[in-house]
């Protein structure tokens, strides 16, 4: 009998926390596929078939959360009127908040990232499609709304947003304050700075300044090089016509 999507979607998501519950209680390196497969009552087969290894299964659970986080955000009514920061800053919150029943798991994987290399960042780094595509819509809709001026580079803000947020991930986990207030006023804080400078013309100036050095000093630079290449080359072919008779 074929099994429904739906079927197989919540197949996946009890093998995922009954992972999470696993490695929270052993850890990563104790915690076997074939337990996680008993506990979420699947075959070994089953569970090879959804996770080929326990390192995809990690990359699948921040998928997931990315998935579940868009989910919230689209159920709030009155998101659309929300100012670009308001978004984003509901946009890291709301991922916080997931995060924060598996907390100690989370720890576990941001351990193997930062510090043990147990877990690549770039694999990491691919999980972000969608966290990626939802920040590029924030942006789009605020540029279109005259919000903010199209800004320089903007093609690349998205991704900047993301490595932002692995560097919240990394300040959560060891943030030790009472209700985790401190990453509340890192992103608060954090967050105001961004939005400035997408309301000022910083970015603008600063590309420009960036364009002047590239002119006036890369250019002429790469002028006098080819010109020694050149002048160079024509020493070679004098030489090497005299060596020839």
């Amino acid at each position: 009998m074929k099994v429904s999507q739906s079927a197989k979607e919540k197949t996946k998501l009890k093998i995922l926390q009954c992972a999470v519950n696993l490695i929270i209680e052993k850890g990563f390196e104790n915690a076997s596929l074939r337990e996680m497969a008993k506990n979420a009552g699947v075959s070994n087969p089953t569970i090879y078939n959804y996770f080929p290894s326990k390192e995809k299964l990690l990359y699948a659970y921040v998928e997931q959360k990315h998935k579940e986080a868009v989910t919230i955000l689209q159920e709030i009514e009155d998101f659309h009127t929300y100012t670009l920061r308001e978004q984003l800053q509901t946009l890291i919150e709301t991922e916080l908040e997931l995060y924060l029943e598996d907390r100690e798991f989370i720890i576990q994987v941001a351990d193997m990232v930062f510090h043990s290399s147990g877990l690549k960042m770039g694999k990491l780094y691919e999980t972000n499609t969608l966290f990626i595509e939802t920040v590029e819509e924030m942006l789009s809709i605020a540029i279109e709304a005259k919000e903010i001026e199209k800004p320089p580079f903007r093609e690349h803000l998205p991704k900047l947003f993301w490595d932002y947020y692995i560097m919240v991930i990394a300040y959560w986990v060891k943030d030790d304050s009472e209700m985790f207030e401190n990453t509340t006023q890192f992103i608060d804080h954090s967050l105001g700075v961004t939005e400035a400078l997408l309301h000022s013309d910083i970015l603008n100036k600063t590309r420009d300044l960036g364009m002047f050095f590239f002119k006036t000093h890369m250019l002429s630079s790469l002028e006098k090089f080819t010109t020694k290449k050149q002048t160079l080359t024509k020493i070679k072919r004098k030489l090497g016509n005299v060596l020839n008779g």
